[in-house]
């Protein structure tokens, strides 16, 4: 009888604990994933116009005067931006290549995989060059 509480007891534990784990990860999802998840659906100008509005309280009259502001702010930073990632796409393919060199064909493989992963998830934040 002992032994059955005491596994019985261990069981709680480990629940209580993956139950917690489970109730944090989705904190922090909610906290740090999301504000990401929003952006790829609004794009730049409304995800900042949504923080503007939930910062400020603007009215109607306010977000249609300011949505044309920052929609031109946000094209005037995406094209001064584009030459600086264009160069820094070219840096990255003289690296790729230099570190492809001193890899084995197997781990040359893999490193390409990981490269475009890592290319995606560049894109996916600041844009396409």
């Amino acid at each position: 009888m002992n032994k059955r509480k005491f596994v019985l007891a261990g069981v709680g534990i480990f629940l209580a604990g993956f139950l917690a784990g489970g109730a944090g990860m989705a904190l922090f999802a909610k906290a740090r994933l999301s504000p990401m998840v929003r952006m790829e659906k609004l794009g730049p100008a409304g995800f900042f116009l949504e923080r503007l509005d939930h910062a400020l309280g603007l009215t109607d009259q306010q977000k249609q005067a300011i949505t044309p502001i920052v929609v031109d702010v946000m094209q005037r930073i995406h094209d001064v931006r584009e030459p600086c990632m264009q160069s820094e796409e070219e840096a990255f393919r003289m690296g790729r290549e230099r570190i492809t060199a001193q890899l084995t064909p197997e781990q040359a493989a893999k490193f390409t995989e990981f490269m475009a992963r890592a290319k995606e998830r560049r894109q996916r934040f600041f844009g396409k060059p």
